[in-house]
């Protein structure tokens, strides 16, 4: 039979500095669960910080140039001296022209045998007269004529359409009539003169169909492929009751 265990007792003078140590050992392991506890502070995520610093180049000191080599000396040749002129040089003699011997002169005859033996001197002729030129002869390379539609090759064409005012009181009296031109061309298409051929009724359409073809332009008529004056008859009709 194994006697009892008695459990050993604390003496009372040892029971205070072991309770410290208890409790000490206490908080030193809760400061260690602590810390496997709490997760370390995250750090912050921010932007990457680039640092830039100016570093200093040693840069080496260039090396004096080497002397070039020294240039040989050219031997300069001595002045070749040069001659004056003699003072004492007399100027070389001229010769003379020579003069040929004149000759005898001939005897000379009598006047009066010179005289018959020359031919007579014809006689001056008169001034000549102004001759006129014949008018033939005059006339300018432009031809002048005016032709008429049957002499022509080309015949006139107006460059742009030709409307006449219709006159205000013809209008208000509803009038017609019919007004006959006749146009004096140029070779380059000018309308040189207009003149009133005929008129019906007489004195109310006249002058409007004088102003619109008196500035108008035609291309030129032609004859033997170049351009020529031209005599054109235009009839100009006024309807009423056709512009309604």
């Amino acid at each position: 039979m194994t006697p009892p265990f008695d459990e050993p007792t604390i003496p009372p003078k040892l029971q205070r500095p072991l309770a410290a140590v208890w409790i000490s050992l206490g908080l030193h392991a809760a400061v260690i669960a602590l810390v496997q506890v709490v997760p370390p502070t995250a750090l912050g995520v921010g932007a990457p910080v680039i640092e830039a610093r100016l570093v200093p180049t040693h840069v080496a000191a260039p090396s004096a140039p080497e002397p070039l080599p020294a240039t040989p000396a050219v031997d300069t040749p001595d002045p070749v001296p040069m001659l004056a002129p003699s003072e004492t040089d007399e100027a070389l003699p001229v010769a003379e022209p020579m003069v040929p011997p004149a000759s005898p002169p001939e005897p000379s005859e009598p006047s009066a045998v010179a005289a018959s033996a020359a031919p007579p001197a014809p006689a001056a002729a008169p001034p000549s007269a102004f001759v006129p030129v014949p008018a033939a002869t005059m006339t300018s390379a432009v031809d002048l004529t005016y032709y008429s539609a049957r002499d022509l090759d080309v015949h006139p064409r107006a460059l742009r359409e030709i409307v006449p005012e219709y006159p205000a009181e013809a209008d208000r009296q509803r009038l017609s009539g019919t007004v006959r031109l006749q146009l004096k061309l140029e070779a380059d298409g000018r309308v040189s003169d207009v003149e009133v051929v005929s008129a019906s009724p007489p004195g109310r359409f006249e002058d409007s169909a004088v102003r619109a073809f008196r500035d108008a332009r035609f291309a030129p008529a032609q004859k033997n492929g170049r351009p020529v004056r031209a005599l054109v008859l235009i009839e100009v009709e006024y309807d009423w009751e056709g512009r309604r």
